[in-house]
């Protein structure tokens, strides 16, 4: 995130995977408010634009059209983030790992993001592996890792992480 964010502000730029698996990604399961991260982007792009950055943004990355441009959430766990991008590389947490103490913060956020909004995307066609997987979890294990995402964002408030 920190890289994402400091590339963003240094050149008024990012590259589309910045922009979507990183800070959108984690707006979108942090639950930060749409509207205010598409305001965040149209005023630190030097290349946005409102046609193209709203749907992208709202649509896209933070689904909140709900639906209507992207057929599912483009949420991500530490672990695609790895596989589609360097920013793993160096990185001080461990993005196959969700709950150990060098857990992967966008793991527990994931998993935490769809419990949260499981009444909304449990039906869609496209999500029922990611299901089977939660469902596939012990109870202790879901509650752990809704409790290591709720301690993740407190975390941040608190400037900690």
């Amino acid at each position: 995130m920190s890289e994402a964010v400091r590339h963003t502000l240094d050149h008024a730029y990012s590259h589309h995977i910045q922009r979507l698996i990183i800070t959108g990604n984690f707006a979108l399961l942090a639950g930060l408010a749409p509207a205010e991260v598409c305001d965040w982007y149209l005023a630190v792009y030097a290349d946005a634009y409102e046609w193209v950055e709203l749907p992208n943004t709202l649509g896209m990355a933070l689904y909140g059209d709900g639906g209507i441009l992207g057929s599912k959430p483009y949420a991500a766990s530490g672990a695609y983030i790895h596989r589609m991008s360097n920013f793993c590389d160096g990185c001080a947490y461990n993005p196959t790992e969700a709950l150990t103490d060098n857990a992967c913060p966008f793991n527990a956020l994931y998993w935490d993001f769809l419990a949260r909004n499981e009444d909304r995307l449990r039906g869609n066609p496209r999500l029922p592996y990611v299901y089977a997987n939660w469902d596939r979890m012990t109870e202790d294990r879901r509650q752990a890792l809704r409790a290591k995402a709720a301690d993740t964002l407190q975390r941040m408030e608190d400037g900690k992480l």
